[in-house]
């Protein structure tokens, strides 16, 4: 299975997850996980977004 492929699975598996909890999978963050996805952002970069996003502390 190559990077992209992990990746786009992780990112699925997450946001099922979310949702099955309730929870609602925004835009925003549909964009940054594609961003992700694609190789553009690693984890750290997904996470520091979403935080952001949210006004939560940043490390």
């Amino acid at each position: 299975m190559d990077e992209r492929t992990r990746r786009s699975l992780v990112v699925r598996d997450g946001m099922h997850s979310a949702e099955l909890e309730g929870g609602r999978v925004t835009d925003a963050y549909r964009r940054d996980a594609q961003d992700y996805i694609d190789g553009l952002i690693d984890e750290d970069g997904l996470i520091h977004r979403t935080r952001v996003r949210y006004g939560l502390e940043t490390a």
